[in-house]
């Protein structure tokens, strides 16, 4: 009986140290490559620069095209372009996961500041889920 006793917190050790191992694993991506991911994101930012609504909802999900009608990517081109100026180029990037989706968080060079776009897919998804900007001009001029 007493070895069973010693075995049971040796036990539960080793359930939580696999539990922790599999949490601090690498964060799932999307079915795209790193390099497709960003073709997609750089897509979208030039589309934005270009006023050009067909080219920027070209990869988006039917989800997504329902929340983002045409009003609404003119108005955030305006606050965007006004704000950190066009687009120049993407850099360096980190992914993580939320409920089922990968985060790709960019800094993409823009005319005025760097910007900080988050663009979401579903894990192993090629589709657009969620587009985010931040950066301390549209900081101000949100508010």
């Amino acid at each position: 009986m007493r070895s069973i006793t010693r075995l049971v917190p040796l036990a539960s050790l080793l359930i939580l140290l696999a539990l922790l191992a599999t949490a601090c694993g690498p964060a799932s991506p999307a079915a795209l490559s790193d390099d497709e991911m960003l073709a997609v994101t750089s897509n979208v930012l030039s589309a934005i620069d270009a006023d050009d609504y067909a080219a920027f909802t070209r990869d988006f999900s039917d989800e997504m095209l329902a929340a983002f009608p045409e009003s609404q990517f003119t108005q955030m081109g305006d606050l965007l372009q006004g704000s950190s100026g066009n687009f120049v180029a993407c850099g360096e990037f980190t992914l993580s996961n939320k409920q089922g989706f990968a985060l790709y968080r960019i800094i993409c060079e823009y005319e005025l500041e760097d910007v900080v776009v988050t663009i979401v897919f579903k894990i192993d998804g090629t589709q657009v889920e969620g587009l985010f900007f931040d950066s301390p001009n549209l900081r101000t001029a949100s508010q």
